[in-house]
C-alpha cells in the first residue's frame, strides 16, 4: 500500500500553535451503551471518520492522536456550522510568512455516530474548535476525498479506543466496562507516557553506524508516514549516508522539507522491524518545536496500520496485535512526482511537486501538469490511493505518463528510481 506523505508534519505544527486548556467532555449519549463502532475512510494510511459539529450535516475528519482539539480546516459554501461565542484570531506558523486568520470557538456540541440521527452515539460538549478561513493544509486535494479536518487527542482521553486498519473499523468502548483480560489476551501491552493529553511511546533503533538510540516519540496517528526524527533533538542522531529528498509536509507558513533514509532496526515492545524507512526534517523546518530528549519526533501511521491496535490512555497502555500488513515492505515515492486531485468529487489529479534530479523531473515534467493517462488506464478510471501505489511501486518500474499542459499532450516515460 502505497502512502502520500505531503501534509502530515503540518498536523504536528499546527498542535505546537494552537494549545487549549479546555478539557474534554465526550460521553455516550445512551449512558448504558458499552461501545460504538464505525466504519472509516482510509486514505493515504490516514483515519477519516464521521461527524457533526452544532447538528451540522456530516462532516469528515482525519483521527489525529497529534493534535489536542477539533481543527475546522476546509469548508465549501455547501458546508454550514453554527458557532458558539466565536471570535477571530491571529495564527502564526513557522517560516517567514505572514499570520493566517481563524476563529476560535468555545462550548460546541460534536456528535460522532451512524446515520441520519445527529443525538445518536457519543456526544461531546462544551467542546474548543477552531477554524480556519483558508484552506491552509488542503487536505481533500492530498487525501482525494472529502476532508473537512481533524479531530484531536482528546477523544482518546474518555475511551478504550481500538482501530482495525484492515477492517476499517475504529470502536469506542467505555473503560469501566471493558474487560481488559479478554479483549487483550492475543495483544502486546506496550507501555505509554500520557503528557497533555498526548501519548508517547519509547521506540529503540538501531542506526546505519550499529549505534543504538532510545528515542521519545509521539504517537500520531494523523502522520502517513512511519516515523520522523529531528537530528536537532539528540546529537548521537544519525542521518543515514543514502536518503532521498522529500517534500514532508505543510507548515502554516510553508513546505516542511527533509530526507527520507533507512535505519538497520526498529523495535517497539516485542516487535522489531528491518530497515524501515524514517523521515528526517531539515532543521528549519522544525525549529518552533521543542525537540529534546522528552520528545524526539513522531511515530505514524504507516506502523500503526501493520497492527490492530487499541488505546488506553487513562490506563497509558498501548496494545498491538500484528495484522496481514506487518510484513509488509516499507515503501516510499520513487517517481520524484507528488500528485494531488483539486476536486475530491471530480477524477482529474495534477501535479503539485517534483523533485530536483528525481526521474520524473528528468522526464520533462512539471507542476500543474494534468495527468490523462497512467500506464495506459484513464487517470479518471483510478483513485489517488491506486495512483500513489503505481509511484511506490518497484525499482526499475516502467511509468507511462500522459498529461495535459495548457493544452498541449505530452507524453513521457521514466523507470522508478529505489535510492535507498
Amino acid at each position: 500500500m502505497g502512502y502520500h506523505q505531503f501534509a502530515i508534519i503540518a498536523f504536528f505544527l499546527f498542535c505546537q500553535v494552537l494549545t487549549l486548556t479546555g478539557q474534554s467532555n465526550y460521553r455516550f449519549k445512551d449512558a448504558g451503551s458499552e461501545k460504538l463502532s464505525l466504519s472509516f475512510e482510509l486514505s493515504q494510511n490516514l483515519i477519516v471518520i464521521p461527524m457533526r459539529i452544532n447538528y451540522s450535516s456530516v462532516l469528515q475528519l482525519v483521527l489525529d492522536s497529534g493534535i489536542s482539539n477539533t481543527i475546522i480546516t476546509g469548508l465549501t459554501e455547501a458546508d454550514s456550522i453554527t458557532l458558539i461565542s466565536a471570535r477571530r484570531i491571529q495564527v502564526g506558523g513557522l517560516g517567514d510568512g505572514t499570520p493566517i486568520e481563524a476563529y476560535y470557538s468555545k462550548g460546541n456540541l460534536i456528535n460522532i455516530g451512524l446515520g441520519d440521527d445527529p443525538d445518536s452515539g457519543i456526544t461531546g460538549s462544551e467542546m474548543d474548535l477552531f477554524i480556519l478561513t483558508t484552506d491552509q493544509f488542503e487536505l481533500s486535494r492530498q487525501l482525494g476525498i472529502r476532508v473537512h479536518g481533524l479531530v484531536g487527542s482528546d477523544l482518546f482521553e474518555n475511551f478504550v479506543i481500538g482501530i482495525d486498519p484492515v477492517n476499517k473499523e475504529i470502536t469506542m468502548y467505555d473503560r469501566s466496562q471493558f474487560n481488559f483480560k479478554k479483549r487483550t489476551r492475543s495483544f502486546s501491552k506496550i507501555p505509554i507516557n500520557i503528557s497533555n493529553g498526548k501519548a508517547f511511546i519509547d521506540v529503540d533503533i538501531t542506526q546505519e553506524n550499529d549505534s543504538r538510540l532510545t528515542v521519545k516519540l509521539l504517537i500520531d496517528t494523523g502522520a502517513s508516514l512511519s516515523m520522523w526524527i529531528a537530528p536537532i533533538a539528540d546529537s548521537a542522531i544519525v542521518i543515514p549516508q543514502k536518503t532521498v529528498r522529500s517534500l514532508l509536509g505543510q507548515g502554516l507558513n510553508g513546505t516542511i522539507s527533509g530526507v527520507n533514509g533507512r535505519v538497520k532496526k526498529v523495535e517497539i515492545g516485542p516487535f522489531t522491524f528491518r530497515r524501515p524507512l524514517v523521515s528526517y526534517p531539515d532543521s528549519c523546518s522544525v525549529a518552533g518545536l521543542t525537540l529534546n530528549a522528552d520528545r524526539h519526533g513522531s511515530l505514524g501511521n504507516d506502523i500503526l496500520r501493520r497492527f490492530s491496535v487499541i488505546f488506553d490512555f487513562q490506563g497509558s497502555a498501548l496494545y498491538l496485535k500484528p495484522n496481514k500488513w506487518y510484513k509488509a515492505p516499507f515503501t516510499y515515492n520513487r517517481s520524484g512526482m507528488d500528485v494531488e486531485k483539486p476536486d475530491p468529487l471530480v477524477p482529474v489529479y495534477s501535479l503539485f511537486s517534483i523533485i530536483a534530479g528525481s526521474p520524473a523531473d528528468k522526464a520533462g515534467l512539471k507542476p500543474g501538469d494534468i495527468i490523462e493517462y497512467i500506464n495506459y488506464v484513464p487517470a479518471f478510471n483510478l483513485n489517488l490511493d491506486e495512483i500513489n501505489s503505481i509511484l511506490y511501486g518497484e525499482n526499475g518500474r516502467a511509468v507511462m505518463l500522459k498529461v495535459d499542459r495548457n493544452g498541449e499532450k505530452i507524453k513521457v516515460r521514466f523507470n522508478l528510481e529505489g535510492r535507498i
